[in-house]
């Protein structure tokens, strides 16, 4: 019998050092390589510098992680937005007033790029201005945010009409922009792009 206990105490002793160990950053996968396209669907004749759209492109995950363990994130943003204009809210790093937490839009008919996050709960905005207007702008920053373990995160655009400002029109300075290292080439509509940088446990 203390043979047979103490076998079974090796074999505990075993599996408790061949349990995974917290991986911040596998935790935090489905934010790497994030791309999100608003193409262009057709032409729109009014405003040539525009053009037809799909109103809403999403993709979401589930946040991996330790359970009851809030990570904080940092992500490198890329993109090629329309400006829209938020309030409500607050724009938490001066540097980088386009960041924007909280409220809601002052022009919906002006897309809308932003994560969402269930844990803690936010909604973040990575184009607000302080005006609208027909202009792509490019952006590249980093932004750190919390997101708990098992926290649903969505990733989209959303805009209250068809129209987006098109950065594949011609004969402005603002347009056929390329985001390097993530398209070869100017493309239509609008983009984004998400990479981790870094993980680290929330106030570790």
């Amino acid at each position: 019998m203390r043979a047979t206990g103490l076998w079974a105490f090796a074999v505990l002793l075993g599996g408790c050092a061949t349990m995974p160990a917290d991986d911040p950053s596998g935790a935090a996968k489905g934010f790497h390589g994030v791309f999100l396209h608003d193409a262009c669907i057709g032409e729109n004749t009014a405003q040539p510098d525009t053009c037809l759209h799909t109103r809403h492109h999403e993709q979401s995950f589930v946040f991996g992680g330790k359970a009851g363990t809030t990570y904080d994130v940092t992500l490198r943003v890329r993109g090629l937005f329309e400006p829209t204009t938020m309030q409500g809210g607050t724009s938490p790093d001066p540097a980088h007033p386009y960041f924007y937490t909280g409220g809601q839009t002052r022009t919906p008919d002006y897309s809308q790029w932003q994560i969402e996050v269930s844990e803690p709960k936010a909604t973040y905005t990575l184009n607000n201005y302080p005006r609208t207007s027909h202009t792509i702008y490019k952006e590249d920053f980093q932004v750190t945010i919390p997101v708990a373990a098992g926290a649903s995160v969505r990733v989209r655009t959303i805009d209250a009409n068809d129209r987006e400002i098109d950065n594949g029109a011609k004969g402005k300075p603002d347009r056929q922009q390329v985001l390097e290292g993530v398209t070869d080439a100017p493309q239509d509509g609008q983009m984004l792009r998400l990479d981790v940088v870094r993980v680290t446990r929330h106030g570790g």
